[in-house]
């Protein structure tokens, strides 16, 4: 019998197949920027693009499409560190439209699917913030998840009780349903950074750059003493399962919310006579824009009665009720004088093109990230172009397009090298990724690089070790690894510039001082890909010792909930090779001896020792109430399957996590079960 999807899939030609791949990875990597660590580096409107050819390609290619695909999945994995919880209906991200006739294409889609003349819509400002799932029972903040995957989230519910506009209690005893769930964003105003930024000032601190991120990494701290400090702010824009609250429409949604004392979303609007008045109200809120507290780049569009969003129905990633507007970023022109390649600690190689000096968006911009080379190249940005630069939200500067017609005949096109230019040594560039990598780990931006990062406030905080002082070390030949920092005398640096006595002897202390820092700091600091002071902190708690870490392998390092594969390759990885063993030996001998932490003492009991991993719904328990009772009885909740969970307790609608059980064989228990087990009754 002839293969026809493997005929078919043979059929396409290599370049599209190559160009499939390449989008896929390069989007996986703008999620995981996106929802993961809140830091994205290129605009929706270009986002959107790169998402608009993979789904072309795949459309025209159907062989070619995967389940693992970005375009039928929303955001990324939730975040290593945090308990993770799965939502209760999927949490979906709005399509984006930036233009009004748009606007009106949607309008249509909807009559159509509804059958009416003018549908009533309600038109919300889109606040820059981050995503975030409350849950109240009885009336009670129960629990509060982060979008992630769209499908589970970071359980961040003792941060989420920091936040003065997030209800602890929902006013209104008696008139609520025993379970209410609402969605929102927490966000920061431009004054509440502003003094975050003052007492960071004060300190010494890196200064934060802008609201969206700050809000969003605040939230997944897990010390919750800083996170109460930060003036964030939450703003409902969905109340779920409506019907059980005898709520009708999204306007009355708003009401009941207000109502529960939330603060609903400023400047909201009930539309009746259709698209034409959501298109006008639109263009007035976008006229507002400057003068608001808050950052905000759009407005989103939501049909207002309910009974009608079941016949609209959602795609894989995005409801049909329902669409934002994004705001146009503001565009100006300049002309591109260089264009210079930066090294990061990573090896990552980045194109930058520096530009004549313009105002945009309030700041002087004078570099623009170009990405990667597959964008230069796309773009055909030369040395001497005049482009257009554009620079929306929180996102760095970037440049559009080229104004063709104005290009000079001296206009120098970009190569990218095959040799680093800081070190000289060979670039290397997978096939499937989009980075070009310099695999010289001695090469002197990446050495710099690590050594800013291990210094830095949240690693081995080395007071008096900035950016100026490594690049200063680094350029006079006195740290060449991070090791030689503490190799260094005082007679070293004191006739440096930037030095005297007493700044000298304030650096040596301050290197001195930071030789016993706690081990989960002294594994941030080593920049292992994939570990940030979250996953630090739970591999110092799981291992306790440096020793007890370096000799752990992959199973076990996946076994500590919260780490994922991907994740424990990384860190077996860096501790198995070479360099690895190099740059520890190297520091242990220099004197640094991270503090071991010291673990509690565990709970004798019925299931003491052994990792159970919940899924489904139970029948009478809560999650929580279930995660009690099994580490009352000495067990610990992972959140995910292995060769070294012992049991799995399945309850309603228990998903992939009870078919990878049966697959490895791991018992698996009901509620009653469970029960019986705690009991001392056995399984």
């Amino acid at each position: 019998m002839i293969d026809r999807n493997k005929e078919a899939l043979l059929a396409v030609k290599p370049a599209v197949k190559k160009r499939v791949k390449q989008l896929r990875s390069e989007i996986e990597e703008h999620n995981r920027r996106y929802f993961v660590d809140a830091d994205p580096v290129i605009p929706d409107v270009e986002y959107d693009a790169l998402m608009d050819e993979l789904r072309a390609l795949e459309e025209a290619n159907p062989e070619l499409r995967s389940p693992d695909s970005p375009t039928m999945r929303v955001g990324e994995r939730p975040s290593e560190g945090f308990a993770q919880v799965e939502h209760s209906a999927p949490m979906l991200s709005l399509d984006n439209t930036y233009n009004a006739e748009d606007l009106r294409d949607f309008d249509e889609r909807v009559r159509k699917l509804i059958d009416l003349d003018t549908v009533p819509y309600v038109a919300e400002l889109k606040l820059d913030g981050v995503g975030l799932a409350l849950r109240y029972e009885q009336g009670r903040l129960v629990l509060a998840a982060t979008r992630g995957n769209g499908r589970t989230g970071d359980d961040v519910t003792r941060n989420a009780e920091t936040i003065d506009t997030v209800p602890k209690m929902l006013r209104g005893d008696g008139r609520h349903a025993p379970v209410v769930e609402v969605r929102g964003e927490v966000y920061l105003t431009y004054e509440g950074l502003a003094q975050m930024n003052e007492g960071q000032e004060e300190r010494g601190d890196r200064i934060f750059a802008n609201p969206r991120n700050t809000a969003a990494g605040t939230l997944k701290m897990l010390d919750t003493s800083v996170v109460a400090t930060r003036p964030l702010q939450f703003v409902p824009f969905q109340l779920l399962f409506p019907e059980r609250h005898g709520v009708l429409s999204q306007w009355k949604a708003l009401a009941y919310l207000r109502e529960a004392t939330f603060t609903i979303p400023p400047h909201s609007r009930l539309c009746t006579r259709g698209i034409e008045e959501v298109i006008a109200t639109v263009e007035e809120l976008q006229n507002l824009r400057d003068s608001l507290p808050f950052g905000t780049d759009g407005v989103v569009v939501k049909v207002n009665e309910f009974e009608w969003y079941d016949s609209l129905g959602t795609t894989s990633k995005s409801p049909r009720w329902g669409i934002a507007y994004k705001f146009p970023a503001e565009r100006k022109t300049t002309r591109v004088e260089s264009i210079f390649l930066s090294v990061g600690r990573t090896g990552a190689v980045t194109p930058i093109a520096f530009v004549e000096p313009v105002g945009l968006a309030g700041t002087v911009v004078r570099r623009a990230s170009l990405h990667n080379a597959d964008e230069v190249a796309r773009k055909d940005v030369r040395e001497g172009d005049t482009v257009w630069i554009e620079k929306s939200g929180d996102i760095i500067p970037y440049i559009v397009g080229v104004v063709k017609e104005e290009r000079p005949k001296s206009a120098k096109k970009f190569v990218m090298p095959d040799v680093c230019p800081v070190c000289g040594e060979a670039l290397d560039r997978p096939d499937e990724e989009v980075v070009t990598r310099c695999i010289n780990p001695s090469c002197a931006a990446q050495v710099r690089g690590r050594m800013i990062h291990f210094a830095s406030r949240n690693a081995m905080d080395i007071d008096g070790l900035g950016a100026k002082v490594v690049d200063t070390l680094v350029t006079e030949g006195f740290a060449k690894s991070i090791a030689d920092v503490y190799r260094l005398k005082h007679e070293d640096i004191v006739n440096l510039e930037r030095f005297a006595e007493k700044s000298a002897d304030n650096l040596i202390a301050g290197i001195d001082a930071s030789r016993n820092r706690p081990l989960d700091r002294f594994l941030h600091a080593l920049g292992i890909r994939h570990v940030g002071r979250t996953v630090a902190e739970l591999l110092a708690g799981a291992f306790g010792t440096l020793e007890a870490l370096r000799k752990a392998d992959v199973e076990s390092v996946a076994a500590v909930e919260g780490i994922g594969p991907v994740i424990a390759d990384s860190v077996v990885h860096f501790f198995s090779s070479e360099g690895g063993r190099a740059l520890l030996d190297d520091l242990l001998a220099a004197g640094v001896a991270p503090a071991p932490v010291v673990r509690g003492e565990s709970v004798d009991g019925a299931l003491s020792g052994k990792r159970l991993v919940l899924t489904g719904t139970l029948p009478t328990w809560k999650r929580s109430e279930a995660k009690r009772a099994i580490e009352g009885a000495g067990g610990k909740v992972v959140s995910g399957v292995s060769k070294a969970t012992d049991y799995v307790v399945a309850g309603e609608s228990p998903g992939s996590k009870l078919a990878k059980a049966e697959k490895l064989g791991i018992p698996v228990l009901g509620e009653g079960e469970l029960m019986e087990l705690i009991a001392g009754g056995g399984a």
